[in-house]
């Protein structure tokens, strides 16, 4: 009876009874919601892998019940040798596994993106496996076999021109796996100055597009990747590109993935200086060679190595041609620098549209960077010129409906934009692209010549959506040139670079903040000087040259080209001869050989340099209508010929011996890689690499808190 009067009285203070359930259900009902919302993401969680808290060289193991187990690295070795404009590398890493059972490991780890991978070696305990050069499903089926049977194995595939990964199976419990591979690469030279990039981590990519129920069919993916990310309708591959991170240690201590680095460099000329832009080194000097290492012997993982040098004055070459013989086939690797005008025409007024990145991955130092960089690029408007700002991130905005004029008044408005950006959100640079090459013409109809339309492109290039935005730059690029500044310690340089490329512009790469102020300069004086055009080479007859379309070239940039010939090379020189500001130039260059001097001399690599540029020139290809299949079969055979890995090929080794007992188990593992220095802790974007669940949940809670309202309202008929 109490309970009745008890009833009746809140039924009448809250109005009803269906009102009086509502009110009295309603917190249990948001409670149990917020718990199985609580679980339901940490079961996500666990789904994407219980590996969030590893990173590079970190080497993760998984056993077949999918448990995580750490596996200690020994170390990360890198050897490098130059000589000339050719780079040739070899990237030792060690591991450990400390666990009591049978594993399988996994890693992603990026190399440039000019880099021609040669050979590959696994290190198991006393047995050394040589990698051997097989057509991509090929061997996939020989790993998954190996794998199957219980014996050692290694499988070394390219997932993009810079990321790849290494499969090691069956590696014993208390094993030491000693991961070696050999790579060439192309010296870059600028304004005088020599220079060489090495990655060591992953910026954490941004996977667009919506989730798919499952993955593709692919004999590899099948065995667990590890990779944070789900496959979505625009990145099928997202697993492969997203391996974990970790965060960074703190100050004073010792390295989590601990690298060390010793150069070699034998640059062919007298040098001014040498240096590491990030690093701290030991440098010491024998003759004409110099060798440096790390200072402290070893350092932390998680930015890229830059090693430079500059000439003396006046030693700086304006040419070069580099060579090697290969079997009965001659190869080489041009270079030569347009010469600079004394006075250079005033350029025309430009229309400048500077597109910055403020998504998540962007956080602390780069935004940083981000932000001085867009300031330094207003100080070089003049009045005649135009511009405006798109930042984006989850979506895009501009500054102004259209490009305005440089006036005080705008580039204040500009400068306050600017101060106010924050890095926050995904990555969807698709639809700022567009917006930027796309956007409202702002020339005058009356000015005297067209403005110089000039889009510089700011961000760390954070995306697996590549292919995406290349055709978009080749199908809306018009009249304009990209320009991309690549920011922070571990940019994706390799899409910075071919955005630049099919853009018709240049590339600049911005490490921290002291360096802004010179590169932009520097980028600036290439927007305001002329280009050199219609360059031309005469070659002798029968040359193959890659690339074939030669490009334009800016302030301070040489011509690099790689040509093989099928006979010895000419007695005479070669002639290169272009345009520049309506004036024609020339120069001659002798094939090494050629002179006494020169006699003898050969260069490692030029060859798989060669075959490099063939193969990526030829996958460029496929974006002008190009048969798929055919590009397909000579890229094959190319890579097969010269032994490199590429999109079709792939490195194994096998072990013909079986080791792993019958009734031991093996699970997969996972690689994750060190946070980039300076980088903000990112949270992983579910919404773009989770599964759908979590909208379900909250489908099915709305579904429940319905049912209630409408059993409130049922049972209020039935009292009235």
């Amino acid at each position: 009876m109490v309970i009745y009067r008890s009833l009746l009285r809140d039924q009448r203070r809250f109005g009803g009874l269906s009102w009086w359930l509502i009110f009295r259900c309603l917190p249990t009902l948001l409670l149990t919601m917020l718990t199985l919302l609580l679980l339901s993401a940490a079961t996500a969680r666990a789904e994407q892998g219980s590996l969030a808290g590893v990173g590079s060289g970190q080497l993760m193991l998984s056993d077949a019940a999918g448990t995580a187990h750490p596996a200690v690295m020994q170390r990360s070795e890198i050897d490098l040798e130059i000589a000339g404009m050719v780079a040739v590398v070899r990237l030792q890493q060690v591991f450990r596994n400390d666990t009591a059972k049978w594993m399988e490991g996994v890693y992603v780890f990026p190399l440039p993106g000019n880099a021609a991978v040669r050979a590959m070696h696994m290190q198991l305990g006393e047995r050394r496996i040589i990698g051997q050069i097989q057509e991509k499903s090929a061997a996939r089926s020989t790993y998954k076999a190996a794998l199957k049977a219980g014996k050692k194995a290694s499988l070394l595939e390219q997932q993009r021109p810079n990321l790849f990964t290494t499969r090691v199976a069956n590696i014993a419990p208390g094993e030491e796996v000693l991961v070696s591979l050999e790579f060439v690469q192309q010296v870059d030279y600028r304004a005088g100055t020599f220079s060489l990039r090495l990655p060591t981590t992953i910026t954490a990519r941004y996977i667009p597009g919506v989730p798919l129920e499952r993955g593709p069919a692919d004999g590899v993916t099948e065995l667990n990747s590890h990779g944070w990310a789900l496959a979505t309708d625009q990145v099928a591959e997202a697993n492969a590109v997203s391996p974990p991170q970790h965060r960074q240690p703190g100050n004073n201590v010792k390295p989590l993935n601990p690298l060390s680095i010793r150069v070699r460099l034998d640059a062919g000329m007298p040098l001014a200086s040498v240096e590491a832009t990030y690093h701290d080194v030991a440098l010491a000097r024998r003759e004409r060679i110099y060798e440096l290492e790390l200072a402290d012997g070893v350092a932390e993982m998680d930015r890229d190595f830059e090693l430079v040098w500059r000439p003396v004055t006046g030693a700086a070459p304006t040419a070069a041609l580099f060579t090697e013989r290969v079997d009965n086939a001659w190869y080489g690797l041009l270079m030569v620098l347009p010469p600079q005008l004394e006075r250079a025409p005033s350029p025309p007024p430009r229309e400048l549209v500077l597109v910055v990145d403020t998504s998540g991955s962007m956080g602390g130092e780069p935004i940083r960077q981000a932000r001085a960089s867009v300031s330094s690029a207003l100080q070089w408007l003049r009045p005649e010129d135009t511009f405006n700002i798109i930042e984006f991130n989850d979506s895009h905005r501009a500054l102004f409906s259209r490009a305005r004029p440089a006036t005080a008044h705008n580039l204040q408005l500009a400068m306050e934009f600017t101060r106010h950006l924050q890095a926050s959100g995904g990555t969807e640079m698709l639809s700022a692209l567009r917006a930027a090459l796309l956007s409202p013409v702002s020339a005058d109809e009356l000015a005297p010549q067209p403005a110089l339309r000039q889009v510089v492109f700011i961000t760390d290039g954070a995306v697996a959506n590549e292919d995406a935005l290349f055709s978009e730059i080749a199908s809306s690029l018009g009249a304009s040139r990209l320009f991309t500044v690549a920011i922070g310690s571990a940019p994706n340089s390799w899409f910075m670079r071919r955005a630049a490329d099919f853009g018709r512009g240049s590339f600049t790469a911005i490490g921290q903040v002291s360096e802004v102020a010179g590169k932009m300069a520097a980028l600036f004086r290439q927007l305001a000087s002329p280009v050199a055009v219609d360059l031309e080479v005469d070659w002798p007859a029968g040359a193959e040259v890659w690339p074939q379309r030669v490009p334009d070239l800016y302030l301070g940039e040489p011509l690099v080209l790689a040509v093989r010939l099928h006979d010895a090379p000419p007695q005479q020189a070669l002639r290169v001869s272009g345009r520049l500001a309506n004036t024609h130039w020339q120069n001659r260059v002798p094939w090494p050989g050629a002179t006494k001097e020169q006699a003898g001399s050969s260069h490692d690599g030029v060859a798989s340099l060669w075959a490099r540029k063939k193969i990526q020139s030829l996958l460029g290809t496929l974006r002008h209508g190009e048969s798929s299949d055919a590009v397909r079969g000579e890229v094959l055979a190319l890579a097969l010929q010269h032994q490199l890995l590429s999109p079709y090929t792939s490195f194994v080794a096998v072990e013909q011996v079986i080791s792993r007992p019958d009734d031991a188990d093996t699970g997969s593992a996972a690689v994750p890689n060190t946070r980039p220095a300076g980088q903000s802790p990112q949270p992983y974007a579910f919404a773009r690499t989770a599964t759908t669940a979590a909208a379900k949940l909250w489908f099915g809670c709305l579904l429940l808190l319905l049912a209630v309202v409408v059993y409130a309202c049922r049972q209020e008929g039935r009292y009235a």
